[in-house]
């Protein structure tokens, strides 16, 4: 309760305080004190003051206390303590928060991952504290001098692509955009399988398609299997098919590769799936990759507004990869908008719903197959287009796309092998 006071009186003795601050009427325990921060907010919004004499003037001193509770709360004040004051109001509640939580939790018989994405929500409110350059540079002092040790990145398996963009970075948030049946879904699980290989933790949130389909496109690709084949294996297998499956089966479950086919899924979700994981596997360093943005639940409906739920997931995948420190990698779909040039390369106004996604992203990558538009037999060719690089160079790399069985070939990496 004092913490609530001394955030209340020192936002009376500088009602500009109010708008400064992540507190929200809900923090406050008290409904007294919820309506009288609402009140100074509201009040400071449009550019006047709460104090004594306003709220005596207004008659409304009486229902918060009367002069001497309000002059009480003015003793609690103290501008240069504000950031202090925030952030122990805030404990105050997440305790109350969790409290609750578990109370209603119990109540209510909630999933384990209900819980667990609960507890995470109310876990994530905090009031950060900026950092001067000079301390943000200590750890660079020695930089030139010491040999730092190598982290453990994920690449993406194609020589000039990792050159580029030197693999996914941890806190970023990559875009891959393309058309419908551009080779979406099989570019996604080669980086994945790639990301496994170097020895991170790839976790694929998988809401377009299920968990079994999935798994049968990375036994073709591992395989180099005809997919068709693998709708009846018993019956469309050769000899040397069948030979050569149980290494492709030892290859695939050799792989540390999660997968969540969960529908309807929403970020919280897959910050509590991620969470479970990051505790199941502590050195692991998690990859995340989501099929795709368009299939996400948004947190509101926005009335119907579809670029704004679009804008409301991207910046949520945005903070999920920046908390988590890890790379997130999420499909896209283009709008038709691309079918209607005479060059149908992607640019990035073509990415549908929402302008914001280009704006979050830190890399944006398009695909693009001459075949997929003039149907030219054994065009192989599949660009990927870094379209936007907010850390490094853009450009694009070619590779071969066997699209029966959804293997990437870059013939430059094997050529170096």
């Amino acid at each position: 309760m004092k913490a609530e006071m001394a955030v209340l009186g020192t936002c009376l003795h500088d009602s500009r305080v109010a708008l400064d601050t992540r507190v929200v009427p809900d923090y406050f325990g008290s409904a007294l004190h919820r309506e009288l921060f609402s009140l100074i907010r509201a009040e400071a919004d449009a550019g006047r003051i709460v104090d004594v004499v306003t709220l005596s003037v207004g008659g409304q001193i009486e229902s918060f206390g009367g002069a001497p509770y309000i002059n009480d709360l003015l003793a609690h004040a103290n501008i240069e303590r504000f950031s202090h004051y925030e952030a122990l109001l805030i404990e105050e509640w997440q305790k109350r928060a969790v409290r609750s939580m578990c109370i209603q939790a119990s109540a209510e018989e909630w999933p384990a991952d209900r819980i667990i994405g609960e507890a995470a929500r109310i876990g994530s409110v905090s009031i950060q504290k900026a950092k001067p350059v000079s301390e943000l540079v200590e750890p660079l002092k020695q930089a030139p001098f010491v040999e730092e040790k190598e982290v453990q990145r994920p690449i993406t398996g194609i020589k000039k692509l990792d050159e580029t963009l030197g693999g996914f970075q941890e806190g970023e948030l990559t875009f891959i955009a393309a058309r419908p049946s551009m080779g979406k879904t099989d570019v996604m699980l080669h980086f994945a399988r790639m990301a496994s290989e170097s020895g991170c933790l790839p976790v694929i949130f998988s809401i377009e398609m299920s968990a079994g389909a999935l798994t049968r496109r990375l036994l073709a690709a591992a395989g180099r299997l005809n997919r068709a084949k693998l709708r009846n294996p018993y019956k469309l297998f050769d000899e040397t098919n069948r030979k050569n499956w149980p290494h492709v089966i030892r290859e695939v479950s050799g792989l540390s590769l999660y997968v969540s086919d969960q529908p309807a899924v929403t970020v919280p979700d897959m910050r509590a799936s991620l969470r479970r994981l990051s505790l199941d596997h502590p050195e692991a360093r998690p990859v995340v990759f989501i099929d795709y943005l368009g299939l996400i639940t948004p947190p509101h409906f926005f009335d119907g507004n579809t670029a704004a739920q679009v804008a409301a997931v991207s910046r949520s995948l945005k903070a999920l990869a920046k908390d988590f420190s890890c790379p997130v990698i999420c499909l896209a779909q283009l709008s038709r908008a691309v079918e209607t040039r005479a060059n149908k390369r992607p640019m990035l106004s073509d990415v549908r719903d929402s302008g914001s996604v280009e704006q979050d992203a830190d890399v944006m990558l398009f695909l693009y197959r001459e075949a997929y538009y003039t149907k030219e037999a054994g065009d192989e060719r599949l660009e990927i287009i870094v379209a936007k690089n907010r850390n490094g160079p853009t450009g694009f790399v070619t590779v071969t796309y066997v699209k029966e069985s959804g293997v990437l070939i870059d013939h430059e990496r094997e050529s170096a092998v």
